[in-house]
């Protein structure tokens, strides 16, 4: 199945990869400590050949070099941010989002002026955004000019299942961000590389206007998607959504598919005006090079791009090339150019998907009829590309699209017309005279084909149960699910399947038994409460121990029309565990850094009622609540003094309000909970003054205190410290312009043990006969346990 140079370097990118998994983990002693006793055990068994082990070992420690010397966590911007300032330097990425008003794109910063200093750069990268401006038509690839604005540290992933912004960047060699209001073009002569470029995007732009004056929208963004990526022009959000339903989506970034469609048919139109063989392939490979170019150097295109032309050049010296060891090659390749390729979703899903083709593919089409073949191919290719990717899918995207194996058997055919006449249409709009005669015309027949194409995702994709929701599989469990397509492939392979046929069914039945196991949750009878890291805000989380959940508050809503904390925090953590229903969301007041995820989380899961302090408030956001409550059948109650709104099995949740001021932080509910004899008092934004009227209904000797209002000033003071004796204090916290946590409050902590969520990340509280606080490590990616300076 597997011939011998294919398994070799199979084995050396396996090697590599897991050198950089080392340094990336921050496991680097651990991993290099077994992998040299393995090689040990392999040269005093000798299993291997010893030229192999010493080569593996020098490919194993040059990954770890050269991981190491690119990887930086920190540079001259970050270490500068945050701070007001002006930038200047060269757009080096496709600007995203044009189309909705704003644009993101990666930035060469040349200098940066603070004030009245200006300080030079070198190679240092920083991620712009801007929105609101008139002059995005300027803000192309390889412009020169300045951005003025706020340089600023990435948002932390403090929290379990969050996105880590910083190691998005990182990948890019980038470390800060700039949020700009201003852009001013100028002038300055470009590289040679930066003027191929420029002409390349502005043709691309050209081209994509040209198919504007024909193509209605989304067919436009659509075809700018197949053909040019999607980078090119975003289509509007419920296509994306169609397409995401219908297992689609792919298809609206040029990925490696695309080169072959486009190859295919450029050989076949070459065959039929009798080119000679060479020419074909010459010709052949300046067209992958250019189409690759017009892409915007996506990882997929990249990785088929290199394949193909390896292929190619092979074709040309007579050398046919083993396609599992050339697909190994181009990887190793690839990721001894740019280590952290390997963090890169594309590249993963590309290389996976392929490696499962290149496996599968020949056992299944191995008939002699060509047409038979092709058929077989069509029908069988996208269900491996689905058996193949699915891990992936659930692990970033909690999702499976279950008709994606029909939307795309029947897709193919159609996709490959239109990869292939958006490219010609693309190559001949050259022809300046002609340029908009062959648009109209292109377009006369890719404009149905592409409305087909819409019509398929929307009828799949609004099928009955389209998408299921998944949790997050663990590692263990995704190796396992490999290990069983592996031995399928096996299966599949006549050869070894009489060879081995009882060993390998027996193996096939013990590991799906194994990895069906896994899947049997296992639930706890802790109580649990998880106070998120949401910056300024509030969001808490708590499981009782019959597992059913209660939120306190849910952190703050997007800027200026961006995402929730609940949408990009909360509910991507209720994806991964599995979480589908709220029994009570408790909104302590409707300030938005308390309330602003509340829509969304009555739209994410079921919620059977929320708890409010008031239910006629005038404000906007409490007006969104009430209408989406109405809309998902959710029940809104007014908070009282003394409610009890859950007593089940020693566990307490019982609410206060101040209700005696205008001033809604004043108002803010006031919940105890208490379990055995553990006790936790979460107070909102209430105020001193306030919180000292209820401390006749609280307990005494409390063991955890939510510090009131974020730390300010006038949460707390010494009478109430006095009477309810927390040992441990959390400070809900992030950066902010108001001064919180105050010195003030600090100080009147000092004989607590201070948590703060700026500087421990997300905590969790364990509560059984004991209780344990734990802290988010955001390099481990897991809660460790809190150690006090007496422990």
């Amino acid at each position: 199945m597997i011939q011998n140079k294919n398994l070799l370097m199979l084995l050396t990118v396996g090697i590599y990869i897991l050198s950089l998994y080392g340094v990336l983990s921050g496991q680097i002693i651990e991993i290099t400590l077994v992998v040299s006793l393995f090689f040990i055990f392999f040269i005093y068994k000798r299993l291997l050949p010893l030229k192999y082990i010493v080569a593996w070992l020098i490919v194993f420690y040059f990954g770890v070099f050269n991981t190491s010397i690119r990887l930086k966590d920190v540079d001259d911007l970050l270490s500068l941010a945050p701070i007001n300032s002006e930038i200047t330097g060269t757009i080096i990425s496709i600007p995203k989002g044009q189309s909705e008003g704003r644009a993101k794109f990666f930035f060469d910063v040349e200098n940066i002026k603070i004030g009245n200093v200006v300080k030079s750069l070198k190679n240092e990268k920083v991620f712009v955004s801007i929105d609101n401006t008139n002059n995005l038509k300027n803000i192309k690839l390889y412009n020169y000019g300045t951005f003025v604005g706020r340089l600023s540290t990435p948002f932390k992933a403090g929290n379990p299942s969050q996105f880590d912004y910083g190691n998005y960047l990182q990948n890019h060699d980038a470390h800060a961000v700039f949020y700009a209001n201003e852009f001013q073009v100028k002038d300055k002569k470009s590289d040679f590389k930066a003027n191929i470029m420029k002409k390349i995007n502005n043709y691309r732009e050209n081209v994509i206007k040209l198919h504007s004056n024909y193509l209605p929208s989304p067919n436009l963004e659509i075809l700018g998607g197949i053909v040019f990526g999607d980078d090119a022009i975003s289509p509007p959000k419920e296509i994306k959504q169609s397409f995401i339903n219908s297992g689609l989506l792919h298809i609206l970034a040029a990925s490696g598919m695309n080169v072959a469609f486009i190859y295919s048919f450029f050989y076949l139109l070459m065959s039929l005006f009798k080119f000679p063989f060479r020419l074909k392939v010459i010709l052949g490979i300046t067209m992958i090079i250019i189409y690759t170019f017009m892409t915007g150097l996506g990882a997929s295109i990249i990785r088929a791009s290199c394949m193909l032309i390896f292929v190619l050049l092979g074709k040309l010296i007579n050398r046919d090339a083993h396609s599992i060891s050339l697909l190994s090659f181009v990887g190793l390749l690839m990721l001894i150019y740019n280590p952290l390729f390997i963090n890169d979703v594309g590249f993963q899903l590309s290389f996976i998907v392929t490696f499962g083709i290149l496996l599968m593919a020949p056992a299944i089409s191995r008939f002699n009829n060509n047409i038979l073949n092709y058929i077989i191919a069509t029908i069988t290719i996208p269900i491996i590309a689905q058996l193949w990717v699915i891990p992936i899918q659930i692990f970033y995207f909690n999702n499976i699209s279950l008709y994606s194996v029909f939307a795309n058997i029947i897709s193919v055919p159609i996709l490959s017309i239109i990869s292939f006449g958006g490219f010609i249409s693309s190559l001949l709009s050259a022809i300046t005279p002609l340029a908009d005669f062959i648009c109209r015309n292109f377009d006369y027949i890719l404009n149905p084909l592409v409305s087909l194409l819409i019509n398929i995702s929307d009828f799949w994709g609004n099928l009955p149960s389209s998408t299921i929701q998944t949790t997050h599989p663990s590692i263990i469990q995704i190796i396992l699910y490999y290990f069983i397509l592996l031995l399928i492939c096996c299966f599949l392979y006549k050869e070894i399947r009489d060879k081995y046929f009882k060993k390998i069914l027996v193996t096939i039945l013990t590991l799906i038994l194994v990895l069906l196991i896994t899947f049997i949750p296992i639930k706890n009878s802790n109580l649990e409460i998880l106070v998120f890291d949401v910056g300024n805000a509030d969001c808490f989380l708590i499981k009782t121990p019959r597992n059913e959940y209660i939120m306190i508050d849910s952190g703050k809503n997007g800027y200026n029309g961006g995402k929730s904390q609940a949408e990009i925090i909360i509910l991507k953590y209720f994806k991964d565990i599995g979480i589908k229903s709220i029994d009570t969301i408790i909104v302590s007041h409707f300030d938005n850094d308390h309330c602003g995820g509340v829509v969304d989380l009555l739209k994410g899961v079921k919620v059977s009622k929320i708890i409010v302090n008031d239910i006629e408030h005038n404000s906007i956001a409490a007006k969104n609540i009430y209408k989406t409550a109405q809309e998902e059948n959710t029940q809104i109650i007014l908070v009282e003094n003394g409610q009890k709104i859950y007593n089940v099995e020693n566990l307490n949740i019982t609410n206060f309000t101040g209700k005696n001021s205008d001033d809604d932080n004043e108002n803010s509910i006031v919940s105890l909970l208490e379990y055995n004899n553990f006790k936790m008092l979460f107070t909102g934004d209430i105020s001193s003054k306030e919180l000292e009227k209820l401390l006749n209904r609280l307990p005494k000797n409390i063991n955890i205190l939510k510090v009131p209002h974020h730390g300010a000033d006038n949460g707390i003071n010494k009478k109430i410290l006095t009477y309810l004796n927390p040992k441990y204090s959390i400070i809900s916290v992030g950066q902010n312009k108001f001064g919180h946590p105050s010195i003030y409050t600090l100080n009147l902590l000092k004989n607590t043990h201070i948590l703060r969520t700026d500087i421990q990340n997300a905590i969790l509280i364990k509560v059984k006969r004991d209780y344990q606080l734990y802290t988010y490590s955001m390099i481990k990616r897991k809660f460790k346990p809190y150690k006090t300076k007496e422990s």
